[in-house]
């Protein structure tokens, strides 16, 4: 076994690099949070909820004939 402990410490970067990092992150970033989800993207969404809720509906029903005879 390894006399490493299970937990280890991340080294860590001081407050004003973080900060520096941040907002270049955002700089970066920031401006794909402003455009517009693409139409097929947004189709295939409700696809998929349309699914989801589909199997919901199919798993909260009561199965019909459950032993009763």
């Amino acid at each position: 076994m390894s006399d490493k402990k299970k937990t280890q410490e991340r080294p860590s970067l001081e407050p004003p690099i973080q900060a520096h990092l941040g907002d270049q992150l955002k700089k970066l970033y920031g401006s794909i949070l402003s455009e517009p989800i693409p139409e097929k993207l947004t189709l295939l969404l409700d696809q998929l909820e349309e699914a989801e809720r589909k199997e919901r509906e199919k798993l909260s029903r009561p199965v019909d004939g459950s032993g009763d005879r």
